[in-house]
This record gives structure tokens, C-alpha cells and sequence, in this order.
């Protein structure tokens, strides 16, 4: 009777409990999948044998020819990466990145591989002089930080109060414009949400006014925050400029042409990042250079390098790194862009002043500092406060007339306004003895420039 009992009790236990539903079967990881596994851990065969095998099974898969695309990149097979990017635009015109990256590969695949470029650079004046002023790092307030107390009042109408006399005074006036002129429909997209260590701007379109004000001619948009919104970022702030005739040079093809007194005056910049000339890739800068000298009768090239802060204000001669990235041998760049054709050579990036040179009767700014950098560029402690407007008078050829040194400080705002103190001569006359002992320049009492022939 108990065995009964206790075989009724089991039976109806089991009864209750519900059938085991079957497992979900887990699906093998696709090509594509494999490919980006081995593209991580850098196994680049493995990765391309992956790619290929999703495209030969469907030869319209966007996302097998978007990682194949950087298996290439990394092989630095230029060509071969910007055919694969091109089947991305193809295939899929609004894909988020393509716009940023297919133009980078078609860029070093036209203009790098044939080794360094070099030309002719006459040595004697000759033509009409052009008076040139120049300033460095530029950036007139961000939507993006310290909300309202990150812009600047009045749309920066007064940033440049001061100074701006001397760059309206030159016949073309050039600075680095560091991130974007972009409207709040454009999203930033560089930093991850909550972090405290990285920088982002973007300034409004309507800025670009106190630029215009100013007086400025030219701008560089190659630098590591221009691209701070991405490929639109970048659209919106070439689109901005040429609005108000600002001529610019960024990303891979984008050079100024400008004309004064018939005297055709082009710019080509460069930095480190993928969107523009590489400042690590002297083959594919002398390049852009010599081009842009068939079209031009003075060059300017503009380089966003070098490492950063107080700690680095000398030019060592060598590949400098800041933040884990290669920043160019800033010292083999100006000199290798001057025998390509430079008339005129503008260096930005480190925050700080640095060294000039005259190097084949041109001359070579090595930084320029911070010029603007609306409440967020710190100005105490190192020379981040120090700034300068650079004047230079070349001839119609390119060759150094005269040049001028404007002393410049940044307020509590960062904001440059003339310094009487005149703190940056001593500094670059320090830098220029101590980097350039044969070819560093001597700044006079009242800024002017001398150098030995």
C-alpha cells in the first residue's frame, strides 16, 4: 500500500512538472564576424581570407567590403583600400564614415609611394612683395563645455579686439581654426559619453562673422579636432568658410588658391590624424606641396605637430609622440616642404611657442601657440598665455623680405590681446639660439626679424 502510494505520488509529481523546452541552437559567427576577430588581433591574412569568403557568398555585403577596406589601410595599400570604400559608397551613399575615409585612401594613393618630392627654390627676391600675417591655434568657444560660459558673448565680435588691426593690415591672414563651425543638428561624435579627459568643440556657424572681422584670408582644417564632429563637421565648416570667401586647406584635396596684386598664393595643411596629409609622411606632403606650386607663385604649408605643453617648447629633431601618436619630425618636415616648394612655413599643435628658422630664404615657424581659446585653453603656469602674430613680407617668388614679431597674451578668457611686456621675444629668441644655432633668427627691440644670408 505504501509503495502504491509513494508510485502515485512520483507519478503525479512528474506530471506536473512542464517538458523541457528544447535549446536554442547558437549560431556559428558569420565571415564577417571571424574577419573583424582577426582584424582586432591584427592577423591581417586571416582577416582578408575571412572578408573575401562573406563576398563571394553575397559581393554586395557593405560591412565585408567596409573591414576589408582596413585590412588594406593597415597594409597601407592605399589603392586597394579606397576600391573597397568605393563599393561602400555604392553600395550604402549615407554609411557614416565612408565620406571621411574613402577620400584619406584615395588621397595617399594618388600622392604617396613616389618618394620625397623636391624642386627648384629661388634664392633671390623678385616681384611685389606680399605681407603676410599669421597666428596660431584658434578656437572662439564651444556648444559643447561649460554650456553658456563656454561661447563667447556678441558671437565673438570681440575675441580678436587688439589685435586684429595687424591682421587686417596684412594682405592675407592666416590662423589654425581648431574644431569645427557646426550647428547643434550636427553631433559631435569623438568623445565617449562621461568622460572627463577629452576634449570636443564645436562653434556655431555664425562665429565665422568675428573671423571675417578679423580679417582673416586663410584657415587650416587639418588639426586633431576639426574632424571633432565628424565628415559632416568637417562640410559645414568648409561650407561656412567659403560663404565669406575664407579660403582653407584640411582634409586630402582641400587646398586654397587666392589672388593679391596678381600674385596667386596657395595653402596646403597638414597633421597627423587620417583626414588630411600625414606629417609622418613626408612623400605624400612634398607632393601636395610641389602640385599645389605648379598652380601657385607662393606656397604656404601649414602642419598642426609636434608633441605638447610647456614640457616640449624645443624642436628635437626627430619623431615626437603625444598622447600614444606619432607627431611628425616637425624640424625634416618644414625643411622637406621648403625644398618642395614652401615659400612660407606655419607650425601649430604644441600650445606653446617654439623656434624660427630661415631655411633656404624661407621662413619656418615651429609654433605659434595658443591665439584663442574661449574659457576653455588653460593660460597659467608653462607659455600657453604667450602668443605671437607672425609678419612676414615675401616677394612675388616666395623669398623672405622682412618679418615681424607681434607679441600677443591671452587673458583669463584666453583671449589674445598685444602684450607691451613683449614676453614671446625672449622666448623665441631662447628657442631659436638654442635649436637653430646657424639658422635660428634674431628678433630686434621692436620684434623685427634679421637673419644670417
Amino acid at each position: 500500500m505504501i509503495l502504491s502510494l509513494l508510485a502515485l505520488l512520483l507519478t503525479v509529481s512528474l506530471a506536473a512538472e512542464p517538458e523541457p523546452e528544447p535549446s536554442e541552437a547558437v549560431a556559428p559567427p558569420s565571415s564577417v564576424d571571424i574577419g573583424r576577430t582577426a582584424l582586432t588581433e591584427r592577423r591581417l591574412s586571416d582577416a582578408q581570407d575571412a572578408f573575401d569568403e562573406a563576398l563571394a557568398a553575397d559581393p554586395d555585403d557593405v560591412e565585408a567590403h567596409w573591414e576589408l577596406g582596413w585590412v588594406h589601410w593597415l597594409r597601407e595599400d592605399w589603392a586597394a583600400a579606397a576600391k573597397s570604400w568605393s563599393a561602400v559608397a555604392r553600395l550604402q551613399p549615407d554609411h557614416p564614415e565612408v565620406g571621411e575615409w574613402l577620400p584619406s585612401a584615395q588621397g595617399r594613393a594618388r600622392l604617396g609611394g613616389g618618394g620625397i618630392v623636391t624642386g627648384e627654390v629661388p634664392l633671390e627676391a623678385e616681384g611685389a612683395t606680399i605681407r603676410f600675417a599669421a597666428a596660431g591655434d584658434t578656437m572662439m568657444g564651444t556648444a559643447t563645455r561649460k554650456g553658456a560660459r563656454g561661447l563667447a558673448p556678441n558671437d565673438g565680435a570681440d575675441i580678436f579686439t587688439g589685435v586684429d588691426t595687424w591682421l587686417r593690415a596684412a594682405d592675407v591672414a592666416f590662423l589654425n581654426l581648431e574644431g569645427p563651425l557646426a550647428d547643434d543638428h550636427v553631433a559631435t561624435t569623438k568623445c565617449r559619453p562621461g568622460s572627463t579627459s577629452c576634449y570636443e568643440f564645436r562653434t556655431p556657424t555664425r562665429y565665422v562673422a568675428a573671423l571675417q572681422g578679423a580679417g582673416i584670408d586663410l584657415a587650416s582644417l587639418a588639426n586633431n579636432h576639426a574632424s571633432d564632429c565628424g565628415p559632416a563637421g568637417m562640410e559645414s565648416s568648409m561650407a561656412t568658410l567659403d560663404a565669406v570667401g575664407i579660403g582653407h586647406s584640411g582634409r586630402y584635396g582641400d587646398v586654397a588658391l587666392i589672388e593679391r596684386d596678381g600674385v596667386k598664393i596657395g595653402l596646403v595643411a597638414a597633421h597627423s590624424g587620417g583626414c588630411c596629409l600625414n606629417v609622418n609622411r613626408l612623400d605624400e606632403v612634398t607632393a601636395a606641396i610641389a602640385e599645389l606650386d605648379e598652380r601657385a607663385d607662393i606656397v604656404l604649408f601649414s602642419f598642426h605637430g609636434g608633441a605638447e605643453g610647456a614640457a616640449h617648447r624645443h624642436v628635437p629633431g626627430k619623431t615626437e609622440i603625444a598622447w600614444g601618436e606619432r607627431r611628425g619630425d616637425v624640424k625634416a618636415l618644414a625643411r622637406a616642404a621648403v625644398d618642395a616648394g614652401a615659400d612660407l612655413v606655419l607650425g601649430h599643435g604644441p600650445h606653446v611657442l617654439r623656434a624660427m628658422e630661415v631655411y633656404r630664404e624661407r621662413l619656418v615657424v615651429y609654433s605659434m601657440g595658443n591665439f584663442v581659446g574661449y574659457n576653455q585653453f588653460g593660460t597659467r603656469g608653462g607659455y600657453g598665455g604667450t602668443s605671437v602674430v607672425v609678419e612676414a613680407d615675401l616677394a612675388a617668388n616666395g623669398v623672405l623680405r622682412g618679418a615681424r614679431i607681434r607679441p600677443v597674451a591671452l587673458d583669463s578668457l584666453a583671449q589674445p590681446r598685444p602684450d607691451p611686456e613683449g614676453a614671446a621675444w625672449a622666448q623665441i629668441q631662447e628657442l631659436s639660439d638654442a635649436d637653430f644655432p646657424e639658422t635660428g633668427i634674431q628678433i630686434g627691440p621692436d620684434g623685427a626679424v634679421s637673419w644670417e644670408d
